[in-house]
């Protein structure tokens, strides 16, 4: 799991990717989290039932409290010493991007969770420039990813069809929406 947020980050991105991980472990699985390095002030003795690799990370111009982690070396090498089989990209950004170049390369099927609309996130904390990057940088996340979801609330409508477009303004293509095993949330993949 490739993702621009973990704990000790508090938010809806963090919370997922912990408890999907936690829920994979406990159902017998061996889930790698790639997640940026917290600022040393908020790096505590926290321990996970599953491998955490972190990546050199900087903090975003106009929001420092959220770190960018940057692509590197090191999200081949972890997937390759831990014999992945898929990668899950959570709200892939600059590192989720990297890590779908990475997983194809190394020719591992993904899949892509959109939970954050960050461009108008950028918007609402006027990010200016940095804002237009992520749309940008999204759309090449979304874009690699074999498989593409979402959730209405994660992209901020209840509407298949504004979900849709909203994944093909991201770079996705062949979008279809699914029926949800879990109600009627619909699923879009690509």
């Amino acid at each position: 799991m490739i993702t621009e947020s973990f704990p000790p980050d508090v938010n809806g991105v963090a919370h997922c990717v912990l408890r999907v991980a936690e829920l994979l472990t406990s159902y017998g699985h061996h889930p790698l989290v790639i997640a940026p390095q917290p600022p040393r002030e908020r790096r505590e003795g926290t321990s996970f039932p599953f491998p955490v690799v972190r990546v050199p990370a900087v903090p975003l111009p106009g929001y420092p409290t959220f770190r960018l982690g940057l692509p590197g070396r090191q999200v081949q090498a972890a997937l390759i010493r831990h014999r992945a089989e898929v990668v899950h990209l959570a709200s892939p950004v600059a590192l989720g991007a990297h890590g779908a170049l990475v997983a194809r390369r190394l020719g591992l099927p993904t899949v892509a969770v959109y939970q954050t609309d960050l461009p108008s996130y950028a918007r609402a904390y006027r990010l200016g420039r940095a804002g237009q990057a992520f749309g940008r940088r999204r759309g090449t996340g979304y874009g690699r990813a074999g498989r593409c979801r979402a959730g209405q609330r994660g992209a901020g409508t209840r509407e298949p069809e504004r979900l849709k477009q909203a994944f093909r303004k991201l770079g996705a293509s062949r979008v279809v929406a699914l029926g949800s095993p879990q109600g009627p949330e619909p699923i879009l993949t690509t």
